[in-house]
């Protein structure tokens, strides 16, 4: 009987802590580098930098990376003076509220990007994208709340 009830404690939390397992930017971000690299960098003229430039973003507006994840963008835009004209999926339908606030704190932690964030940043939660995803906002309205940004 002893060993029955070792057996369900040891069940019950290995349970809990897969429930409670935090998911892995890293893998996550797996999806994002046949267009960002693994490094960050983008690809000129067409998908621009994460590396160096995430954070910038973060930084002038905190929805906006997350909208841009979940309802993705289209339009050109430019950073550090270098024009970019891909089109951005929306990953909404493809990843969970955990998946995106994770590979955002992914972002955000690598290339040199910690080092810009705002004093006081608080990483990405699943509840602040859930929030944001009932905006049902479409790529071309992410690209206009981007021009609002004035960030280049």
């Amino acid at each position: 009987m002893r060993k029955t009830g070792m057996g369900v404690v040891f069940l019950t939390c290995a349970l809990a802590g897969i429930a409670l397992a935090k998911t892995d930017g890293a893998s996550v971000y797996q999806r994002c580098t046949s267009c960002h690299a693994a490094t960050g960098s983008g690809i000129s003229g067409v998908f621009p930098p994460l590396a160096g430039h995430a954070a910038k973003l973060v930084n002038a507006d905190r929805t906006y990376p997350v909208q841009v994840i979940l309802f993705g963008l289209e339009g050109e835009i430019e950073v550090e003076g270098k024009k970019y004209n891909g089109a951005m999926p929306a990953f909404g339908n493809q990843l969970k509220d955990d998946e995106i606030a994770a590979v955002l704190n992914h972002i955000l932690a690598n290339w040199g990007n910690d080092k810009m964030l705002l004093k006081g940043h608080k990483e990405y939660t699943s509840a602040e994208v859930k929030a944001l995803r009932g905006k049902n906002l479409t790529s071309k309205q992410v690209h206009e709340a981007r021009k609002k940004l004035k960030r280049k």
